[in-house]
Parts: structure tokens; C-alpha cells; sequence
């Protein structure tokens, strides 16, 4: 999924990455670790929202 290596191009300066949990449909199951886990921006969803407009993305 390029979608994961581009987002977790854009937070690995932050400490920070995303692992695919799960995928069935158009559910995507991420989980971020690191310093963007507890961040209240929402640039990680809009990240895989600009790249895949029909998801529906949830983040642990």
C-alpha cells in the first residue's frame, strides 16, 4: 500500500509511524506509534483521505 510508505514518510520527522491493522472493503485499520499517536491534528487521516478519497479510515 504506497498510501502507508507516503504517510509514514510525512511523520517519520516526528518520531512517529503507521502499521496496517486490517483491511476489509474500504475499512482501513491503521495504528499510529510514536509522538503523531496522541496528536489532536488530523493530518494523518487527511493524508490517506487526499490519496484514497473512499476510505473509511480507523486509527488506534
Amino acid at each position: 500500500m504506497d498510501v502507508l510508505h507516503d504517510v509514514n514518510w510525512l511523520i517519520e520527522p516526528h518520531d512517529s509511524s503507521v502499521e496496517l491493522i486490517e483491511v476489509s472493503g474500504n475499512r482501513v485499520v491503521i495504528r499510529c506509534v510514536g509522538h503523531c499517536a496522541g496528536c489532536e491534528s488530523d493530518c494523518i487521516r487527511v493524508a490517506f483521505r487526499e490519496r484514497i478519497p473512499d476510505i473509511e479510515l480507523v486509527v488506534k
